[in-house]
């Protein structure tokens, strides 16, 4: 482990203050207005109904499916895996605070994640290094030379940090050496190579480099293209700790901004297409990894749009890609539409050929709805003058809808195909094949979880319920927290309830007024749980529920009576187990016997 000194609460307090919480959630998930909150799917778990919350007055969020909540600084540990070092430094950045000397944590740090951390900082000072070369060298000048060739511009090479790696066997393995970066460790985050005898070497050597960035704009690898006829032509970055091509979409970080204010993104195939199209005007564009388009990256978009427009080659193999992405897009509630090119033809092809501006109108204009995709790709080859034809090519259609897992657009498929071409919706339903399980396309709802997902609280037993409601109350004035105090004092049986309540105990004097406890409470307590999400989440449910219309000791009595019978429960069901287990006397096991009955009536008459 790794201890940090302590952040100081004013660098703390600055990165809060400068971070809306709104803004920040809204960068991964769509927020709608509903009454003086927010809504909008959990970025933590699976869900088809909105049941996540965000309170811009208390700087607060809350799911109330799975039990994920929090404040700014929470919700990026939480999405990012950062540390809390991390976070203050990513959230700093992210606001233009600059602090001086870095930050750091009174916290230790896991070996894990003082790798991560190395590994992103490697990523960093890499990208760095090919862009300049890319820019300012003369060993660049090969990869520049290229590029501009495909018709980038500087501007374009420049928001996408694009690089070029020389054409030596050990540039990236010196210049990380001289920084004092473990070798072994840039192996493992797939920087550089080791030979079978030991010898470290440039992963990406004489390639142009595209880094590949997670959501929020941080370097986590590379897809290095070779520009010359060395072998493999891609060079790409293998899974990692922080690198997951199923999860990661080239271009996103840039398209962000434009895809929430846009509410549509264009899914191209290349990285070199998706700086063609956002060169071209149309920003909202981002790619897959060299690799399928996955579930993980549907319900990504889907939490940040409404309409995604599919524009893969436009060859029989990027016809078919396109129908798989268009099954995985069904299962979530998006406007689903595709941009046919002509043969042969890919987005950067077809802005070179024929320019940015015939390129914005063929987006605006020649959208095709999926099923007008699959009728238009069906027919071709077919002569639908002929009726075996026309008989193929619906059964092909009905193939086709069959795969749909949406019952609604499945229905109006059917109904379109039944009058284009006259033929009763019965007829074409009883023709429809059954798809089998092994060929459903996965429901989003058995996706992997980006974030563990934490326990329902629909079973959740009383004196839990019990123990948040006292916190809730003792959140309204500190009256109540000395009432508390002085009954329960510490005898919680959850131990996040317990230490929030110790926190509380302590901020709290014999003669702090309702004034002070408002001024001093709120902050202390979100400092207590800063660095804790586990602390976090339970303070931000806490706070977030909706407190009691009355709050008078008799109430307050009832919560601590609940949470009092419990322990009392736990302690007789301890007695008989001592009682079954003890080998002593008869008449000690009767006076034992006796104890616990007369303890079970006094617990019944409360």
């Amino acid at each position: 482990m790794v201890k940090l000194p302590r952040i100081p609460d004013e660098v703390i307090a600055e990165v809060k203050q400068a971070t809306d919480i709104v803004d920040l959630i809204s960068e991964r998930v769509e927020l709608k207005k509903q009454g003086h909150r927010l809504v909008g799917l959990c970025p933590f778990h699976s869900e088809n109904s909105p049941s996540f919350s965000v309170s811009p007055e208390k700087g607060m969020y809350h799911c109330f499916g799975c039990g994920a909540g929090g404040n700014v600084f929470t919700f990026v540990m939480e999405t990012e895996g950062l540390s809390f070092p991390e976070t203050i430094e990513r959230l700093a950045t992210r606001a233009n605070i600059a602090i001086e000397g870095g930050v750091s944590g009174d916290e230790e740090l896991s070996r894990d994640q003082v790798l991560r951390k190395q590994m992103r900082d490697a990523h960093r000072v890499v990208a760095d290094l090919y862009h300049e070369v890319l820019m300012k060298t003369e060993a660049g000048e090969v990869g520049l030379t290229y590029l501009q060739q495909r018709g980038l511009e500087e501007s374009t090479i420049g928001q996408y940090k694009i690089g070029y790696a020389p054409d030596h066997r050990r540039f990236t393995v010196d210049s990380l050496e001289r920084r004092g970066f473990d070798l072994e460790v840039m192996v493992e985050a797939g920087l550089i190579s080791k030979s079978r005898s030991g010898e470290y070497f440039d992963r990406f050597e004489g390639r142009v480099v595209f880094p590949i960035a997670d959501r929020d704009g941080t370097i986590v690898g590379f897809s290095g293209r070779a520009i010359d006829e060395r072998q493999p032509k891609y060079v790409n970055t293998a899974d990692t700790p922080l690198f997951n091509k199923s999860e990661l979409l080239f271009g996103f970080s840039q398209a962000r901004a434009t895809m929430r204010k846009q509410k549509r993104v264009l899914l191209v195939e290349g990285n070199v297409d998706v700086l063609q199209v956002a060169q071209a005007g149309t920003k909202e564009v981002v790619a897959s990894l060299g690799t399928a388009f996955s579930s993980q990256h549907a319900r990504a978009l889907a939490r940040m749009v409404e309409e995604v427009i599919i524009c893969y080659d436009g060859d029989t193999a990027g016809q078919e890609a396109t129908m798989k992405v268009v099954r995985l897009l069904e299962g979530y509630p998006l406007d689903v539409q595709v941009l046919m090119l002509p043969e042969k033809t890919d987005p950067d092809d077809y802005i070179r050929t024929n320019g940015a501006e015939q390129w914005r109108k063929l987006v605006e204009s020649e959208r095709l709805s999926v099923l007008d995709f699959m009728n238009r790709t069906l027919r071709r080859g077919k002569n639908m003058n002929r009726e075996g034809e026309r008989i193929r090519f619906i059964e092909s259609m009905l193939v086709e809808i069959s795969k749909t897992d949406n019952s609604i657009r499945r229905d109006l498929y059917v109904k379109k195909l039944a009058n284009e071409f006259e033929i009763p919706v019965e007829t074409l339903l009883s023709r429809m094949p059954k798809t089998s399980s092994k060929e459903a396309v996965p429901q989003p709802v058995r996706e992997p979880e980006p974030v563990r997902r934490r326990s329902s609280k629909a079973n959740e037993p009383r004196y839990v319920k019990a123990e948040k409601l006292l916190l809730r109350a003792m959140l309204s004035g500190p009256e109540r927290v000395r009432f508390v105090r002085d009954r329960l004092g510490l005898s919680y049986q959850d131990e996040v309830h317990r230490m929030l309540a110790t926190a509380l105990y302590e901020i709290v004097s014999e003669d702090m007024t309702h004034e002070e406890f408002e001024q001093v409470a709120p902050p202390f307590m979100e400092r207590y749980c800063d660095q804790r999400p586990d602390y976090a989440n339970r303070y931000a449910e806490i706070r977030l529920m909706a407190a009691p219309d009355e709050l008078t000791e008799e109430v307050l009595d009832e919560y601590i009576k609940v949470i009092n019978s419990y322990e009392e429960q736990r302690q007789i069901e301890r007695a008989k187990r001592e009682i079954g287990q003890d080998a002593e006397s008869i008449v000690d096991q009767a006076s034992k016997l006796q104890e616990l009955i007369t303890r079970s009536r006094r617990l019944r008459e409360r």
